[in-house]
């Protein structure tokens, strides 16, 4: 009888396209390593400043007057953060407001600043934000309405954060702290990944966000647009990648664009998303 793979080569020989930007794909690249995947990196996405950094400027420069700042991603902490330096204050003024980041590695972002999160919800999206800001506002028999809440997060982030807030009668302050801009791959690496998927090589790809999905269905139907529409088609699993998505958010995107998501992360993470496709691939075994 053939040894089976141990848990952290179950992913041996995968070859495994990772979406990210070209910051973090790094990240996600090594824990595939380490499962025994062959990372294909094709950052389809870059972080840029807002249109406008007039709004961000005059929340940051009247943070004392916020109750609670929500920071929705790493790439919202950096952005902000380093705008506060530029703005001649140190990261440290905002130990005086109470801080929610959307998950551990938010708020693993935010330590790295020298700050720590006051809430980090169970569930790692928006309405997770949401439900425990108002658990928090009940446990000191309080409730949402009437507090100033300043969220800094991407120019084009879903509504339903501040939805949820506003209807527990919160105030909202949005800005943008930075925006999302796809990444021209016409280069010998997009060509690359167009040769893998033709040649049926390409195992699987990873999604860690609804803007990677977009932005890679929209290069692809523009470069390949046969290979797009194969990945949409409802036909054989065999001639189709993995579609593995970091959470539920990032999932229903990908199904939007008619992609069959078969795995899904529980945990939000980019060790959530390898965990979930090594306990795929030991389930099918």
């Amino acid at each position: 009888m053939s040894e089976q793979p141990s848990p952290l080569q179950a992913l041996a020989g995968k070859y495994t396209l990772v979406t990210r930007t070209r910051d973090q794909a790094g990240a996600l690249s090594e824990q595939l390593v380490a499962a025994g995947a062959i990372p294909v990196e094709l950052p389809v996405i870059r972080i840029v400043p807002p249109p406008d950094w007039q709004p961000l400027d005059q929340a940051l420069r009247t943070y004392a007057t916020y109750d609670w700042l929500i920071f929705t991603s790493a790439n919202g902490i950096k952005m902000a953060l380093e705008r506060l330096q530029t703005l001649g204050l140190e990261p440290q003024v905002l130990s005086q407001v109470r801080i929610a980041t959307i998950g551990p590695a938010t708020a693993a972002a935010l330590e790295s600043y020298g700050l720590s999160a006051t809430l980090v919800p169970e569930e790692y999206i928006a309405e997770g934000v949401a439900e425990a800001l108002r658990h928090e506002a009940a446990r000191r028999n309080a409730t949402l309405a009437g507090q100033r809440i300043l969220l800094a997060r991407a120019a084009e982030a879903r509504q339903v954060l501040v939805t949820e807030l506003e209807q527990a009668g919160a105030q909202v302050d949005v800005v943008a702290a930075y925006q999302t801009l796809p990444v021209a791959q016409d280069d010998e690496r997009g060509r690359e990944v167009i040769a893998l998927l033709r040649r049926q090589s390409l195992d699987v790809i990873t999604f860690t966000s609804s803007s990677t999905v977009q932005h890679f269905m929209h290069w692809l139907s523009q470069t390949a647009p046969d290979i797009a529409l194969l990945l949409a088609y409802p036909g054989s699993r065999d001639a189709r990648p993995l579609i593995a998505c970091i959470g539920p958010i990032t999932a229903a995107t990908a199904r939007s664009y008619g992609l069959e998501v078969r795995v899904e992360a529980r945990e939000f993470t980019t060790a959530g998303l390898v965990k979930a496709l090594i306990d795929y691939e030991e389930a099918r075994r």
